[in-house]
């Protein structure tokens, strides 16, 4: 199959209200909700997409939706902090250590590489080791004089947001989806004030107990100094329990492993070259009704190489992904400026789209997330995007542009953890 396999074996919940407004949002890499001068903006744009380059008719995949093929780069780039992410294994059967960027182990490989200022770290871990365990989020100081860590975020369980079967009934809710609102919102919590971290010394970031078999969360980490983190499994809770076992390569967690070769995508273990695509300014100028425009959206090489938008890992466990493959915890930050160049009114529909089409809904092949959307520097809405292989597109809004006329549109996201790679932006003009 040419889209990223299913990582995820259970659905995600009953609907919630889609849309909710989200006041200023708290984190330094927030969406902004500012007054500057949109004229100003927009001179600066990165990016103009031209009429000419629209295409008559409907999308020809099913869906309707762009055929893969034939979608455009979204304009931008991953790059930002770097992000490290525990995911493998993915599903853990025993304590241990799950994750760590300390040192190269002589059982799963992997590289130092100490990261400073502001990083996300994302978790997604299943618990199958027959009762309730702890998850862990160690941060170490291997300097020679203090440094000072904090630690923000959201995390949720299946026991805390429950999961169901039913497809139907699934947006809006789940542990994926609840992160990835609370991200959006700016609803975080405080896992960690900040906390002098001495020379050689340990802090506990999280201690997230797993009483579901579902763990998802994004955390950001930020350290005045270089510090390596751990992500550790416990059946007693105890920090100390949880420290041991990261000093010896032989307490790495028992479960299903799996890493990247040729044909297969892997998990994800350590740390990735960047964490935001970020697009500027992308100016669309709207043509006449019936024509269309598809972007992609985290796609992979695998899938098209010219669209790819994925990044190298800069310190992976050797037995792990060594690209971001499905970019999961990463943000996008897109900014669309839809211009009317005509002297009639115009109209643009834009929709959240898959490129994941079928018959049958499976578990890992959706989209179930929710982003901050902002229309004329608006406040931003919340709104959940939800789309699956029987219903590949989800509308995000329409809009009708006077003549001559600019809109200006914000989407801020992060990857929710349920999804699949290659999905896409479709713009119609109606």
């Amino acid at each position: 199959m040419s889209h990223l396999p299913s990582r995820r074996r259970l659905l995600l919940t009953a609907p919630a209200a889609l849309a909710a407004v989200v006041t200023a949002r708290t984190t330094a890499e927030a969406l902004a909700v500012s007054g500057t001068n949109q004229s100003a903006r927009l001179a600066a744009a990165a990016t103009t997409i031209g009429e000419s380059q629209w295409t008559a008719g409907t999308p020809t995949a099913p869906g309707p939706t762009v055929a893969r093929e034939l979608l455009r780069q979204l304009p931008g780039s991953m790059a930002g902090p770097e992000l490290v992410v525990s995911n493998n294994p993915e599903t853990v059967t025993g304590p241990g250590w799950l994750m760590q960027h300390a040192r190269t182990t002589s059982n799963r490989g992997g590289t130092a590489r100490a990261l400073s200022g502001t990083f996300p770290l994302y978790l997604y871990h299943q618990n199958s080791t027959g009762g309730t365990a702890y998850l862990h989020v160690l941060v170490s100081n291997p300097g020679s004089s203090a440094v000072t860590v904090s630690a923000k975020g959201s995390a949720w369980t299946n026991a805390d947001k429950p999961l169901v079967q039913d497809p139907g009934a699934r947006a809006g809710t789940g542990p994926c989806h609840a992160v990835s609102a609370d991200w959006a919102s700016g609803n975080l919590r405080a896992y960690l004030s900040p906390t002098s971290v001495g020379a050689t010394k340990v802090v506990q970031a999280a201690r997230i107990q797993m009483t579901g078999s579902i763990l998802d969360g994004l955390l950001e980490i930020t350290a005045s100094g270089g510090v390596y983190t751990y992500t550790v499994v416990t059946r007693d809770g105890n920090l100390n329990t949880a420290i041991n076992y990261t000093q010896n390569d032989g307490n790495a967690a028992p479960g299903n492993i799996i890493g990247q070769t040729d044909t297969t995508y892997g998990r994800e273990a350590g740390v990735y070259g960047g964490s935001r695509w970020t697009t500027g300014v992308t100016t669309i100028d709207v043509p006449t009704a019936g024509k269309h425009l598809g972007l992609a959206l985290n796609t992979t090489v695998r899938q098209v190489a010219a669209l790819d938008q994925t990044v190298p890992a800069t310190a992976a466990l050797r037995d792990s992904s060594q690209r971001s493959w499905g970019n999961y915890g990463a943000r996008y930050a897109i900014e669309l400026a839809l211009h009317n160049p005509s002297s009639a009114s115009r109209t643009a529909r834009l929709a959240f789209g898959s490129n994941v089409t079928g018959s049958t809904d499976v578990p890992g092949n959706t989209w179930n997330g929710a982003m901050a959307v902002s229309v004329d520097d608006a406040a931003p809405q919340l709104q959940t995007v939800y789309v699956r292989p029987t219903v590949p597109r989800d509308t995000i809004g329409t809009y009708t542009l006077a003549a001559g006329a600019t809109r200006a549109l914000k989407l801020d996201f992060t990857v929710p953890g349920l999804i699949t790679a290659g999905s896409q932006l479709l713009l119609e003009s109606i």
